[in-house]
């Protein structure tokens, strides 16, 4: 039989064909189309260049989770300024970012302000949006997620504590694994990166110096080297583990030039090693908080991390401890969770559950305002030489005017709590 000229070969399909009785049109349905998703990023630096790379570099990843994510404007201090990052808008008025059409709002300004005001602006708007500002998540968060619950958007903060481990979402959307008697943990990669090259015989401005070239820290890292990172990061976990009235400047911080070389091999030959540890226990008989250098016995996993290898150690009141690991500094680990947090913000069904929900675990913050009762390492040095012992379990008003003693006698004195493998 022909049609026009073209043979056409006309079968029937017997009993036994293979294709008999099935739905012809039945056949895998092509794939969607990728959902093109608009990101205004609120500054453009280290990880606001990182993002927009990254994005770029795994877009066929991305496609296959359903999204094609399109860095399109920045807020930036100087436009002019050259950047590496892909080439986009750069505007230096946060209101062009939050007002144009996009899809989800990036925030990596750093500091509390214009942070603060521009994410509350997006979020009044129903925007999405993703941060990894620590300092903004620790002193407006429980605000800004409340708001953004009321307009039925996402304030998501993954990347605000160790950044390449994106865990707070679990402790956020699981009760039972939040429930937290102890928290424990090397949260600052850039003090821990400076503490490891100390170990292995850089000088303390020689490893800061290292930590800034490498990208690890800020030129200006007072935050990370004061405690002050940390701190803002242990007061975000306590709000996640109860801890409504909690503040930053609850928080005892110790600075971590308060150690030097000398301390750490005197660490390692008594047995251990000094880490920067965010330490809270939660715990009615010994409820304490401390942000800075401590004494790590070598049992202790945390004594065999190195460079900006962070971990965090939660134990629950039965006595169960989940352990996150990973790295904590630089951009790129940074935005590898940013932009997971924006798919998940995309993607999602519902806003997340409440930032902050009643716990009876939680502790008030004048409870927090000192160190837990602990053995503490006692560093001395003076005219006779450098003295290092463990002092029995003791108050911090006690360790303290022990430390008071030697210095009024013209020794200088330093006490770290000391990190046991077995916290009780």
């Amino acid at each position: 039989m022909s049609l026009n000229g073209t043979n056409l070969e006309l079968t029937t399909a017997r009993s036994d064909d293979s294709t008999a009785g099935r739905d012809l049109d039945a056949r895998p349905a092509p794939s969607p189309r990728p959902r093109t998703v608009r990101i205004g990023l609120l500054g453009y630096g280290r990880v606001g260049q990182a993002v927009a790379a990254t994005a770029t570099r795994e877009r066929d990843r991305l496609a296959g989770a359903g999204v094609r994510l399109t860095c399109h404007h920045a807020l930036v201090r100087d436009v002019r300024k050259p950047r590496s990052g892909p080439p986009l808008g750069l505007y230096d008025d946060g209101g062009a970012i939050v007002n144009a059409r996009v899809d989800v709002i990036v925030e990596a300004l750093g500091d509390a302000e214009p942070a603060r005001t521009l994410v509350t602006r997006a979020l009044e708007r129903g925007i999405p949006v993703v941060t990894a500002n620590k300092t903004l998540v620790a002193h407006h968060g429980r605000a800004l997620e409340a708001l953004a619950r009321r307009r039925q958007t996402i304030f998501a903060f993954d990347a605000a504590v160790v950044a390449g481990v994106p865990f707070l979402g679990s402790l956020a959307r699981r009760p039972l694994v939040s429930a937290t008697e102890r928290i424990a943990g090397v949260i600052n990669g850039t003090s821990h990166f400076i503490l490891t090259a100390m170990d292995g015989g850089a000088s303390y401005q020689a490893a800061l110096a290292e930590a800034v070239e490498r990208g690890y820290a800020e030129p200006d890292s007072r935050a990370d080297t004061s405690g002050r990172d940390a701190a803002e990061k242990l007061t975000i976990l306590l709000h996640l583990a109860g801890c409504r009235d909690v503040e930053v400047a609850d928080l005892t911080c110790a600075p971590l030039d308060a150690v030097d070389a000398a301390d750490l091999a005197s660490a390692r030959e008594a047995g251990g090693a000094i880490k920067p540890v965010a330490l809270a226990s939660l715990t009615a008989s010994r409820p304490g908080a401390w942000v800075g250098p401590v004494f790590v016995r070598r049992d202790h996993p945390f004594a065999h991390l190195s460079g900006v290898d962070n971990a965090l150690a939660i134990t629950a009141e039965n006595g169960h401890t989940v352990t996150f690991a990973g790295p904590g500094a630089g951009p790129d680990v940074t935005a590898v969770t940013i932009i997971d947090d924006i798919v998940e913000a995309v993607t999602a069904h519902a806003p997340a559950p409440e930032f902050v929900r009643p716990s009876p675990r939680g502790v008030a913050a004048p409870l927090l305002r000192e160190p837990p009762a602990s053995e503490w390492w006692l560093r001395v040095a003076g005219a006779d030489g450098r003295r290092v012992s463990i002092e029995p379990t003791q108050s911090w008003a006690s360790i303290r005017n022990t430390v008071e003693s030697h210095r009024t006698q013209g020794r200088s004195a330093v006490a770290l709590p000391v990190l046991a493998r077995e916290p009780r």
